[in-house]
Parts: structure tokens; sequence; C-alpha cells
């Protein structure tokens, strides 16, 4: 594909005339090898996991475009396989869709990318080319690129096309959305589904940057612009998740303050955001979760030390979201101790495991420092996550008819709708005392008082 004239590849991609590739199935690829085998594509799906092979293939994944995997799986046009000599055969484009973790010093991983590097390279043919989705430091597509390199004979920009197209996906809700408290999607009415978010590409050179906006063009109908380079592609990418983390970081810590006022932090920031202008909203949370935007933050926190720049804003930005389990409990603390009783010889429901709201994805999510910071004050936890509990728990769950019985204060951390018609009549007769720590300003507070219950969300004033 490298090689041909432009006008061919514009042929052949227009007419889902090849053979692609996407290596990495999950959160991030399955979405785009969906959507691109139903435009009419051949997508193989390269995944180390047999299991997510298997549910794929059976369109068994617990997913929001569910409806859509099982047409393409049924019609073949999208099939996984964990052996990289079948996904690659015949194949002209590949996309690199895997997971960049933070290791134990906050700095990326580029582990399972080196991984993709060596399991893909005996097989790589002269003209393919490589698109990486994957969320990266500045630098990281061109460094996994030189490793294939010294893998092969063949050089990109040469005999490889290369480029880097940062994943834009946002979780869609697989029930009725209402307001993401992370982000402001409520407020904009829209729900954000793959093909109506607008992409950046940016390649090794001129072609291989066309051959990417092409690609993308075929199923994203709010643009594919193009970059100068690779690198302001890795940036961009970097850039919107770091704005979101700061402004985030800046409401949170409102949401201590205001209250102290006797003012509704969500009052102050929707009356703001009648502005017309030079305001976006954000709301508070319980913390920020997800392998997005406090990993971005990480990766250019990381590369800026090396480059002897501190980077104090971005720093304060993870230090003050990363307080807000910290926060919560000390909310909760606060209302025990008016009662009389210790935090230690609690017992503590947990209302969520997953980081974003109806998304069975528990990836850094505040529930974890919040559970590990409760056991080591003598807690007992209950945690129930009723869109989780189907899915191998790192954690054990509870059912929600079982999480309620002797406990004497609930931490609503996921603003799951599952919750939103909770029994509190029955609940509040089967507690020892009656407090709700609402991290996501998701409940009522009069339905809630008129069961004797004590709520605090926050945010807002007593």
């Amino acid at each position: 594909m490298y090689f041909e004239t432009n006008d061919d590849i514009k042929k052949r991609i227009t007419e889902s005339d090849v053979k692609i590739c996407v290596i990495g199935v999950g959160t991030i690829g399955l979405p785009l090898a969906t959507f691109l085998a139903k435009k009419g594509f051949k997508v193989n799906g390269l995944d180390i996991s047999q299991e997510r092979v298997d549910q794929i293939n059976n369109a068994t994944v617990i997913y929001e475009y569910r409806d859509m995997l099982r047409e393409v799986t049924n019609d073949h046009n999208l099939i996984a396989t964990t052996d990289p000599k079948i996904a690659l055969d015949n194949v002209e484009v590949i996309f690199v869709c895997v997971p960049t973790p933070l290791n134990k010093n906050n700095e990326m991983d580029i582990v399972n990318l080196n991984d993709v590097a060596k399991r893909i390279s005996p097989f790589l043919k002269e003209g393919m080319v490589l698109i990486f989705e994957s969320s990266v430091a500045i630098g990281t597509t061109k460094q996994i690129s030189n490793t294939i390199e010294s893998m092969t004979e063949f050089k990109f920009g040469h005999d490889l096309g290369l480029a880097y197209c940062p994943e834009r996906y946002n979780p869609t809700p697989m029930k009725k959305q209402t307001q993401d408290t992370e982000f402001n999607i409520h407020s904009q009415g829209e729900n954000f589904t793959v093909d109506k978010i607008s992409r950046v590409v940016g390649g090794i050179d001129e072609k291989s940057t066309e051959i990417a906006q092409l690609f993308y063009s075929q199923f994203i109908t709010t643009g594919v612009t193009k970059l100068s380079s690779i690198e302001a592609a890795e940036a961009t990418k970097l850039l919107e998740n770091i704005f979101r983390d700061v402004n985030i970081a800046l409401v949170n810590e409102l949401a201590k303050i205001f209250p102290k006022f006797g003012l509704d932090v969500f009052e102050i920031i929707n009356a703001a955001k009648t502005k017309p202008f030079a305001f976006m909203p954000h709301f508070p949370g319980a913390g920020v979760g997800g392998e997005c935007i406090p990993v971005d933050t990480w990766y250019l926190i990381s590369q800026a030390q090396e480059l002897g720049i501190d980077t104090k804003l971005m720093k304060v930005a993870r230090s003050v979201n990363d307080s807000m389990p910290e926060h919560v409990i000390s909310i909760l603390e606060e209302e025990l101790n008016k009662i009389g009783k210790e935090l230690g010889s609690s017992q503590v429901t947990i209302l969520g495991l997953c980081y974003k709201k109806n998304i069975p994805d528990v990836r850094l999510s505040p529930t974890f420092p919040l559970i590990e910071k409760l056991t080591t004050k003598n807690v007992n936890t209950i945690v129930c996550d009723p869109v989780y509990e189907k899915i191998n728990s790192p954690v054990k769950l509870t059912p929600i008819s079982d999480s309620f019985k002797n406990s004497d204060a609930i931490l609503l951390i996921t603003d799951h709708d599952d919750f939103q018609n909770l029994d509190f009549e029955t609940i509040s007769n089967e507690m020892n005392t009656k407090i709700l720590i609402d991290g996501r300003n998701f409940f009522n507070r009069e339905n809630l008082t008129k069961f004797g219950f004590t709520y605090r969300a926050i945010g807002k004033p007593e």
C-alpha cells in the first residue's frame, strides 16, 4: 500500500479493499476494529488473551457496541486470534492499540509495545503501514519503530509507512446517559460514539499521514485533522488529558473551599458556564481514574523531569485529584464523630468499583486507594458494583441486596444508573447508623433525609 499512488490508495480505501489487523482488541482496539469492519474492511484482531479472543468471536463481550460486533463477526468481517501469523496474513495496514500503563515510579511502561514489536517483526512485509493509537509519551512511536527496524530489514518512511493517531475513545454508558462529573458530557447534550469524535493524525512522512487520514475518514463523521509530525499528534493527546486533569483538580479544590462559605460548588460552576466564552465546565468528584487522564499527566511530568523542568502545576493537579478519596474519608469521619462513633469501629458500604459510571472498567479507580486507606484505619468495607460484578473482580463484591446490613455509612464513589432506584426506606432499617457521603453529587438530599439519613456531598454545604 505504501508504494501505491495516492489515487490508487484512495480508491482502495474508499472501497474497503484493504485487509487490516488491529493489535490489542481491548477497550480502545475493539471499537476501532468494530467500526472498520462495519465499513466493510476485513479486519483481524490480534490479542494475547484467548478469553478475549473467544468473547469477540462469539460476540459476548460486555460492550456498548455489542450489537454491531455481533453483526460484523457474523459477516466474517472481524475475526480475532492470538496467532500473529494468522492475524497478519495478507494484511496491509496494522493498527496498534495495546495499553501503556504506569510503572511503580509513575513512568510509562512500554513493555506491551516492545512485545508487539517482537511478535509482528517476523511477519512484516514491504509496503505495510503501521498506525499507533496507544497513549504514549512524546517520541515513543519513533522509539518503537526504531526497535522494529533493528529486528527487520525495513526502514519506516522508505519501506514501511508509520503514523500516530491518538485514541479519543469515550466509553459510552450502556444505560441512560446522565451527568458525567469528570467531564461535562451532560451539558453538551451529546453521546460521543466512536464515529462522532474527531481525530488528529501525524505521520513519519506526508504519505503516511495521508493514508492514516483516509482510513479514519471512512468512519469518522466529524473530521480528521492532519498534523505536521508524529510527535505533534502524541503531544496533542497529552495536552487533552492534562487539561482535564488540571481543571478537575481546580474544581476539586473549590469543592473543599466553597462549602465552608455555605456555597454549592455545582451551582457556582453551572453559573460560570453561562459565560459564552473562556470557560469550560468541569466538575468535582471522589477521584479521577482510568488509564487516560492520570496516566498522560504522569507521562509528561516524567519527560519534563528528564529535561530538568519542574512541572509544578501538573504535579499539584495529580496530588489534588489523588487526595479526593482521603477527602471522602475525612467527611465520613467528621459525621461519625458527631454521633460519638469511631471510624475504626465502623462498617462502611462503598457503592462503585468502576472508575466511571456504567462502564465495566476498574483501571486506576479511586475506589482502590479508598479501600486501602479505610482498611489501614481498621474499617470493615463492603463493596458493591453491579456493573462489574459479573467480571473477575480484584476485590470481593457484594450484591446490592446484601450490601447495607449493619453498615454505619454509605460512600457513593461511582454514579451507576443501577444506584438510582435504591430503596432507601428499606436500607435505612438495615443500617446501624444512617450516613451517606455522595462523591458524585448523585443523590437527592431531600429523598434521603426523609428516611433519617445524614447526607453530605462533595462540594455541597452541610
